[in-house]
């Protein structure tokens, strides 16, 4: 499973995190192709290499053809003579009639939607009414629905942070002085199990709307990476404010280590965890399943099982390393409506296991040969044929019988 750390040591904005995915090495021009399916002119892109504290990242801006960006909420009834602004309504319409992928637009509507209740309940109208200048002016919409793009082109399935850090003070906006937190960020903080901070050494915002409605509505998990979590990419995403201090966002790509490493045994322990669920939802357990494994357990599967008074149930089973009990049992109870748990030790038979990278036709590619005595099996990964198809427009089988092919061919070269 690939996911994505943040780091909002300094915040985090829509334009930080989009330079941050593209200091990962997010294709530029693809971006903005994929971008380009919003079906809205009027601005253009920049993204700079660039340095900071002789740190180098990625500076990434939206700049608009005509005026200038806009900060600050206004009413419906208010400033019309900004065409720019738009109600939440337009937005979601807008989104709605794109020819971006439906998760995409999931994702950006889902944004929009928790920084416009935020926005609603701070200025006291209805979120029909409210019209939005940061979040609805043409820059910020291509920061939002462009950091769902960058998150889907990067195969990204869940998303982790650290406690997030704001500044303090005040900012000047439209109607005047604002607080920081700005209001919109402190009401999206309200009943939300994100850690928040404010720095001392920091007279400005740090957090915008946007940064804190991606945040909220993406991440899943808040804490610190794991031994499970194997660091491949490390992405720095510069901001615009003069903090006095570094302001970047850092991000890491990190991939689940268990299906990647060396395995040199034939015997090892595992626990199995496991509780009968009988009041969660399809959506709820799908959710628990993803995030377990994100959390570093070796396999999750459900068994469909009849309890007392022939209520239908699922058992949940969890395969852990023993050291891993007490975290693991710590996200279950977190994740699922159990109230208890059972666990055993079990002895494994296990093949030994490596990888070797192979020339295919797509380019070089990573395979695992698993051994047991004389019983040999070289497979392809499935994220890496999963991100071959995705890319090449192909089918999942079609990859696969290729890739067989260069593995086949690969090996019967090697004996000779």
């Amino acid at each position: 499973m690939r996911g994505l750390y943040l780091e909002p040591f300094s915040g985090i904005s829509g334009d930080m995190l989009i330079g941050a995915l593209l200091d990962l090495g997010l294709d530029f021009d693809q971006f903005k192709a994929e971008l380009a399916k919003l079906n809205v002119t009027g601005y253009h892109l920049v993204a700079e290499k660039t340095a900071a504290s002789n740190i180098y990242g990625t500076s990434f801006d939206v700049l608009l053809d005509q005026g200038t960006k806009d900060t600050g909420f206004h009413e419906a009834h208010q400033h019309d003579h900004h065409h720019h602004a738009r109600h939440l309504s337009d937005i979601l319409a807008l989104i709605d009639a794109s020819d971006l992928k439906p998760q995409v637009k999931t994702n950006a509507k889902a944004i929009f939607n928790e920084i416009g209740r935020a926005e609603g309940y701070v200025h006291h109208v209805p979120m029909s009414e409210v019209h939005f200048h940061e979040v609805g002016a043409l820059d910020s919409i291509v920061d939002i629905v462009g950091c769902c793009v960058a998150i889907d082109l990067l195969g990204i399935e869940t998303i982790k942070s650290a406690p997030l850090s704001d500044g303090q003070g005040f900012i000047n906006v439209a109607h005047g002085q604002m607080p920081v937190p700005v209001p919109a960020v402190a009401q999206m903080l309200v009943d939300s199990q994100v850690p928040f901070k404010q720095r001392e050494d920091v007279q400005t915002e740090l957090v915008t709307p946007t940064g804190m409605g991606f945040v909220k509505t993406m991440v899943s998990e808040f804490g610190r990476l794991t031994t499970a979590n194997h660091i491949k990419k490390v992405g720095y995403g510069f901001g615009k404010r003069q903090t006095g201090s570094f302001n970047a966002l850092r991000v890491m790509l990190f991939e689940n280590a268990v299906s990647s490493q060396t395995v040199r045994t034939t015997n090892d322990q595992v626990t199995l965890i496991e509780t009968n669920l009988d009041n969660q939802t399809g959506e709820g357990l799908g959710f628990a399943m993803q995030q377990l494994l994100a959390a570093g357990a070796l396999d999750v599967f459900l068994t469909p099982i009849q309890m007392k008074k022939n209520r239908p149930a699922q058992k949940l089973s969890v395969l852990v390393t023993p050291s891993q009990v007490d975290a693991m049992a710590q996200k279950l109870f977190q994740l699922t409506t159990a109230k208890g748990l059972r666990y055993q030790t079990l002895n494994r038979k296990i093949m030994q296991r490596h990888f070797e990278t192979i020339a295919t036709a797509y380019g070089p590619l990573k395979i695992k040969i698993a051994q047991y005595g004389a019983v040999i099996k070289r497979t392809p990964e499935y994220d890496d044929c999963a991100q071959i198809a995705s890319q090449r427009g192909l089918s999942l089988e079609a990859v696969y019988r290729t890739v067989q092919q260069a593995i086949q061919q690969h090996f019967e070269e090697e004996i000779k």
